[in-house]
């Protein structure tokens, strides 16, 4: 039985360094001496793609080395599971990770590493105010838990990044270089990243998505214009924020994904063509035709002896007088049209769309359906083929003049074309405030929801996972939320938080410590955002009561290994070594191993675990017989082969395809003769893969 100790490789996050050396012994085995790269049998083989110039273009700033040695590290921690901070634990599948953000994306590579659709972040802006995570390049963990007090060690705050430090733009690129190398391993291929900025760090941040997805995967830049100038500013009053797009390859994320939205207004636009239309054939009221009367200036009871039918055209005057009433843009306020089967539509040219004359066949006229004469042909020709033509005109997509002598149109419905391509500048005022305030939770500064939720729409659909590693108050959760209750989807989220210290006396925090108070937890933002999530779940169950989908999440925080690490003293030497009989630490739970396990082996943080008492202990199944884990404290002789066979049938029950790992706690045992007859008997029974920790 193999027993799984400190330094294990089951005991750290996935070895980013070790996984590219494997990839490149499979793409070069010739550039490797004796386990090395030879870089100069490396050069030959790649010719001409080597670039040995000492100048080079790019983004360069000190410390940028360490930064990507740190993206490379393999964190050594784990992350707890807290049900009782959790909402409907036993049944969700999105989580909620308390802890430094690095740390975590580093831990969730071997479980989510190219299974994410989506990322969508909101990163500290560098303003000057907010907070810069102060990495450790020797030990990210300890320095986390030094931030939160979580260790003994220096008293070191959390702070802002000052403009008026040396170090000011440095400091920001090496916080964010690493997260975004390392979250880049979580994107499915076809995934993709989307990321909020300012003026402060805009160029810097594109330099570096540059670097980390290759410039030849940027979908674009989006404006967003917010419409509230900064009042403070001293020259230019930026209104506006950008939206990074980078796919992780975007020939195949285009290829899958169609990157539009919905219109804005198309859902009240078919109401009220609805709503009109159904009046077609009825009687003009009293008080409409003396509206009428007035209108063109006719005595009042003018058509007091007529009983007028409403016919199309006068629902068309009063649909297009609605139209031109709103604060439409101008795309929708070209769906000003009815047809006869109550479709709304909107007349489109179909003019060559080029300067350059179209070929000859492009100038063959169509005829009028009623005169039977030549209509009028485009002066550059038609936009499509005869053969195309004649099948619009089949299909009643070609709208006529009243005669010959008007140019045809082509006609658009609406219900078929229902979205349109995000454009380069989005106008959407104000924040969520209004939002927040419905469920009681006060945050400064929150992303709207329905601004990342058309993202959302757009991007992901069913069971995609969509990553957010600042998640701040929690507003892309509650955007998947939405859209999962919108369209019925199964998206799950993971969201990552530091539990960022708030501050009562800090006039932007005052309101936020004390609803922490009020609700009777510790004063920082992650408690905020799990607090505005279990809220946000109830309303959106309670706006949508036909909706039955996951508004739950789990709850994990970062903290060191449950496997003690053997780092003793020499004058400590006996007492660590009586301690490194159990390597488990003491104060760590079953479900703590479990999910360390769990994380290490990578499985998914959700998976279904079903448990059973077998020869009286808890034995656990994982994702239908994957995994099997018994980690109870004691296994004496006489439990032994009950425990042993009661597994073995167990496993037979449920006839994994794959093959079945087993773990034992390695105390458990009184010796290494009761670790070999359970190794021995499992064997026989078809399961060899037998472990300890």
């Amino acid at each position: 039985m193999d027993k799984i100790v400190a330094g294990d490789p089951l005991t750290r996050s996935a070895d980013i360094i070790a996984e590219n050396i494997d990839r490149m012994k499979a793409l070069f085995p010739d550039a490797f001496t004796e386990g090395k790269v030879d870089f100069e049998v490396l050069k030959q083989l790649l010719g001409g793609a080597v670039d040995d110039a000492r100048e080079k273009y790019g983004l360069t700033w000190h410390g940028k080395r360490q930064a990507r040695r740190l993206a490379l590290t393999p964190s050594m921690g784990t992350l707890r599971p807290c049900p009782e901070e959790s909402f409907d634990w036993d049944t969700t599948r999105n989580l909620m990770i308390e802890g430094d953000n690095l740390e975590v994306l580093k831990l969730l590579l071997r479980s989510y590493a190219g299974k994410v659709k989506m990322i969508y972040i909101d990163p500290p802006y560098n303003t000057g105010k907010d907070f810069v995570y102060p990495d450790d390049y020797h030990d990210g963990l300890r320095s986390y838990l030094k931030l939160t007090g979580q260790v003994d060690g220096e008293n070191r705050r959390l702070s802002s990044n000052m403009e008026t430090s040396g170090r000011f733009h440095t400091d920001w690129l090496n916080m964010i270089y690493p997260r975004i190398k390392v979250a880049r391993n979580l994107l499915r291929q076809d995934g993709v990243l989307l990321c909020h900025m300012d003026e402060h760090e805009q160029s810097n941040l594109e330099k570096i998505l540059e670097e980390v997805f290759g410039s030849e995967n940027f979908l674009g830049t989006i404006v967003w214009d917010k419409r509230n100038p900064k009042g403070d500013a001293t020259g230019v009053a930026y209104q506006h924020e950008i939206l990074l797009l980078v796919a992780k390859d975007k020939g195949l994320f285009l290829s899958r994904t169609t990157l539009v939205r919905e219109k804005k207004n198309a859902t009240s636009i078919l109401s009220k063509a609805k709503q009109l239309f159904s009046r077609l054939g009825q009687k003009y009221l009293p008080d409409e035709l003396d509206s009428c009367a007035r209108q063109f200036n006719f005595p009042t009871n003018y058509f007091k002896d007529y009983e007028l039918d409403v016919d199309l055209d006068s629902i068309n005057r009063e649909f297009a007088s609605w139209i031109r009433s709103q604060d439409f843009s101008g795309g929708e306020l070209a769906y000003n049209r009815i047809d006869e089967n109550g479709d709304v539509f909107r007349l489109v040219s179909m003019a060559w769309p080029n300067k350059k004359k179209a070929p000859d066949e492009y100038f063959i006229p169509l005829k009028h359906p009623v005169t039977g004469l030549d209509c009028p042909v485009p002066m550059r020709g038609w936009r499509n083929p005869p053969a195309t033509m004649q099948r619009l005109a089949e299909a009643g997509d070609i709208v006529f003049g009243k005669d010959h002598t008007i140019q045809p149109q082509r006609k658009y419905m609406l219900k078929l074309n229902l979205h349109e391509n995000f454009p380069s500048v989005v106008k959407y005022g104000g924040s969520d405030d209004a939002v927040l305030r419905s469920i009681g939770i006060p945050f400064d500064t929150v992303k709207p929801v329905e601004f990342g939720r058309q993202f959302i729409a757009a991007i992901s659909s069913q069971d995609d996972i969509v990553i957010d590693f600042f998640a701040g108050s929690g507003t892309t959760a509650h955007a998947v939320m939405m859209q999962n209750a919108v369209d019925g989807g199964n998206r799950r989220y993971i969201l990552v938080q530091l539990p960022v210290p708030l501050d009562s006396i800090d006039k932007s925090q005052k309101a936020s410590a004390d609803f922490c108070d009020e609700i009777g937890k510790p004063r920082n933002v992650a408690e905020l955002t799990k607090e505005r999530l279990r809220r946000a779940a109830k309303k959106i169950r309670s706006d949508n009561p036909a909706y039955s989908g996951d508004l739950g999440f789990r709850v994990f925080k970062l903290d060191t290994s449950n496997v003690r690490a053997w780092d003793p003293t020499p004058d400590d030497l006996d007492k660590a070594l009586l301690e490194h009989v159990d390597q488990i630490k003491p104060d760590r739970s079953e479900q703590d191993i479990l999910h360390e396990i769990l994380l290490k082996l990578g499985f998914d943080l959700c998976v279904p675990i079903e448990t059973r008492r077998i020869a009286g202990k808890p034995v656990r199944v994982v994702g239908a017989g994957a995994l099997i884990v018994c980690l109870d404290t004691t296994i004496g002789h006489n439990e032994l082969e009950p425990l042993t066979h009661g597994i073995a049938d167990w496993y037979d029950e449920l006839a994994p395809a794959g093959g079945t790992s087993v773990i034992f706690r390695d105390s458990a045992f009184s010796d290494d003769v009761a670790k070999a007859n359970i190794v021995a008997i499992l064997d026989q029974r078809g399961i060899s893969s037998v472990r300890s920790l």
